[in-house]
């Protein structure tokens, strides 16, 4: 998920552009993926071994994930509703300005390279027998597995084999870019019909989970995350003027009410805490958008947005091997930082040289010849800070 984008401001009489970031979006990105980081170190290394002690992460875990019971994911599981959110309030109006073929051009680019790379060393650790996060499912590496994660059609083929199992809520990306593109020239033509028909496959397919086999299955469950995509895009249509407030509400509401169907269904994750971290991650995003006016641009939030992409993808092979070399020869209070200290080398790395060029040629190959009726359209508000 990268967000290279400013707001294309126009303003009255003579167009006088001023871009500028979504500050937001920029702090909710950032801080969200190194949420993810942190909870993945805490829960899946340091809570692996009771001989491991670590007051830091215990105390920073008991003061914020503590009170709201997020023991099991820690505070990365309001990490992921946060970029469903982000990710829907986004990209609609970017698929809205570029077009389908496009805005599919755009996507593959910004996507599947970062993707490729990340799979590629999680296999490389494995076969060597080294481990990157557990997740649960198969992990046999061979060309097709490999292909497969790849290509995130893992995701949805029964047997599951996971290579690397961050790339679960790129899959749901992925649906959610295809049901855009197929309805684009609905939403052209009518934002709430658009809506109401993604929400209406959204609840076909989860009525169907358990009818036509167990493929069928892996893909209702990647959509039962979708309503939280949903309510971002909800979002997005009110606070651009598309939608009225009082008929964003009622979808808001369904939306609400279909993802916990679907947990009380069976689909998605089977913890309790699953709804109140969508609660928590929605409250925040409101805000956040409330706060948006009064934010100004920081190369702190700037920086870490960029990069969070590299930082979602690449922190489990990097810091995880790190960790087992280094512990128990040194301490966790040192192996720790040396790890993160390794992960964020290989994220700048991995953004100077894969990420900036690759978003370079996506923003060439589907670059707009007129840039003023973009600049001036609700959609072309929000141009590159996307993921």
């Amino acid at each position: 998920m990268n967000p290279r984008l400013g707001i294309a401001e126009a303003g009255s009489g003579t167009p006088d552009r001023t871009d500028r970031r979504v500050v937001f979006i920029d702090i909710a990105r950032g801080l969200s993926a190194l949420a993810v980081f942190y909870s993945h170190i805490n829960t899946a290394w340091i809570r692996r071994d009771d001989s491991i002690e670590s007051p830091i992460t215990d105390g920073f875990t008991g003061a914020l994930a503590g009170p709201l019971k997020l023991y099991d994911q820690d505070i990365g599981q309001v990490a992921i509703p946060m970029f469903f959110l982000v990710s829907g309030f986004v990209v609609t109006p970017i698929a809205m300005r570029m077009g389908s073929r496009r805005f599919a051009v755009n996507r593959v680019l910004r996507i599947y390279p970062l993707l490729a790379l990340a799979v590629t060393i999680a296999a490389a650790l494995l076969w060597f027998g080294l481990d990157p996060p557990v997740s649960g499912q198969l992990r046999e590496v061979s060309v097709v597995s490999v292909l497969t994660n790849i290509s995130l059609a893992n995701w949805v083929i029964h047997p599951q084999v996971v290579l690397l199992g961050v790339t679960w809520t790129l899959v749901i990306e992925m649906i959610f870019y295809l049901m855009i593109v197929t309805l684009l020239p609905v939403f052209h033509r009518s934002i709430i019909l658009a809506i109401a028909l993604e929400m209406t496959a959204v609840h076909v397919v989860m009525m169907t989970h358990d009818e036509l086999g167990p493929s069928w299955s892996l893909f209702a469950i990647n959509m039962s995350y979708l309503p939280v995509v949903l309510a971002g895009q909800i979002i997005w249509a009110v606070h651009a003027r598309r939608v009225p407030l009082w008929t964003g509400a009622v979808f808001l509401g369904l939306s609400w009410c279909q993802y916990i169907w679907a947990a009380q269904r069976g689909l998605g994750q089977a913890s309790d805490t699953v709804n109140l971290a969508f609660g928590v991650a929605l409250l925040l995003f409101l805000l956040g958008l409330l706060a948006e006016p009064r934010l100004r641009p920081r190369q702190l939030w700037t920086a870490l947005s960029d990069r969070s992409y590299s930082l979602y993808l690449l922190h489990g092979p990097i810091a995880f091997p790190v960790l087992d070399a280094l512990y128990p020869a040194l301490p966790v209070a040192l192996a720790i930082p040396l790890a993160v200290a390794a992960t964020f080398v290989a994220v700048e790395i991995s953004y100077r040289w894969m990420e900036r060029p690759t978003h370079g040629w996506a923003r060439r190959l589907t670059r707009r010849r007129s840039r003023h009726r973009a600049a001036r359209s609700p959609a072309g508000q929000l141009t590159a800070q996307i993921s």
